[in-house]
């Protein structure tokens, strides 16, 4: 028997569910994995507490990593023993699942399952962000909402070494304590009530070239106001809560205004190559150290709890 973890309702951390299953065969065009680290993201959380609608009974989560333990037929790129990943498939809170072998990416034998869990949903969103949404130069003057989280943390320090300036925001005076340490330009507090003028006074009175708000609510109209005409605003997230920019404003300072998904940009036919960019920038440094903060599986509400809280820096994973 396995374990997963379930909402038979939406709603608060405590709505998830730690049940055992028996695992299904794979059908056609499908591999069963056994899981040996699964990511925990903030999308997850909006699954759980009914942002997204979802048929239920469901099972949380999309990404993991682990070993593939068999495979169904009409699959000619995997084989039994061969170690995966993969970033959007939902249903990843589980010790053994059954997957379409089109959502694996093979994983070179120098990222351990944990790294790959901690990095591919995150690192493939900051490598679409970087390279698809807003093509980041040299030179050009960033801000990062958010800049202690996963995301937020591997695109601050991907922006850093192509040679941008960094502005980084963070959620408290500890967090702020951490990210100073990593070498961006100027790291400020998102809850400073003069945030968007603490950020022009970073950038010698000016306004910056591009905004990525991970937080929402809290800074996005610091962001707005932060921005030079012309800049671009990508909406990433809503850590702090949902949040909607003022339109009109926007378009009178010519201002674009992007909303993107990490699915929009990597999909089944560039996942590979986008992912074997990801693990070469965390080869060469350019990402850091990777910080993983660890629970069990049956301790998911725990780390639903810690990023409502955003008390976490860096990548949480539940170990089966």
């Amino acid at each position: 028997m396995n374990q997963r973890v379930r909402i038979y309702q939406q709603g608060t951390p405590a709505a998830l569910q730690y049940e055992t299953f028996t695992l299904e065969d794979p059908a056609r065009g499908q591999v069963s994995i056994r899981q040996e680290a699964i990511g925990v993201n903030y999308v997850d959380t909006m699954f759980r507490d009914g942002t997204f609608p979802v048929q239920l009974p469901f099972t949380v989560g999309v990404e993991a990593a682990g070993v593939v333990e068999a495979v169904g037929y009409e699959v000619d790129h995997l084989k039994v023993g061969d170690r995966v990943g993969y970033f959007f498939a939902l249903g990843s809170y589980a010790e053994r699942r059954v997957i379409d072998a089109s959502s694996l990416i093979k994983l070179p034998n120098d990222i351990s399952s944990e790294q790959a869990a901690g990095l591919l949903s995150k690192g493939l969103t900051a490598w679409a962000l970087v390279k698809q949404v807003h093509r980041i130069r040299a030179g050009e003057t960033i801000v990062v909402q958010g800049a202690s989280g996963g995301v937020g943390t591997l695109l601050a320090r991907w922006t850093k070494s192509i040679g941008a300036t960094v502005i980084a925001t963070v959620g408290s005076a500890e967090k702020k304590r951490i990210v100073e340490s990593w070498g961006f330009d100027k790291v400020l507090r998102s809850d400073d009530p003069n945030l968007a003028e603490r950020i022009q006074s970073a950038n010698g009175g000016a306004g910056v070239d591009v905004v990525y708000d991970l937080v929402g609510q809290l800074t996005l109209d610091a962001s707005i106001h932060a921005l030079r005409d012309g800049g671009t605003l990508v909406h990433v997230g809503n850590a702090s809560g949902a949040a909607t920019p003022d339109t009109v404003l926007l378009a009178s300072r010519g201002i674009q205004y992007i909303q993107p998904s990490t699915p929009q940009f990597v999909n089944s036919q560039n996942q590979n190559m986008a992912a074997s960019e990801v693990f070469e920038r965390f080869r060469e440094g350019a990402l850091g150290p990777l910080e993983l903060t660890r629970y069990r599986l049956d301790e998911a509400a725990r780390a639903h709890q810690a990023i409502a809280a955003r008390k976490h820096t860096g990548s949480i994973l539940l170990i089966p």
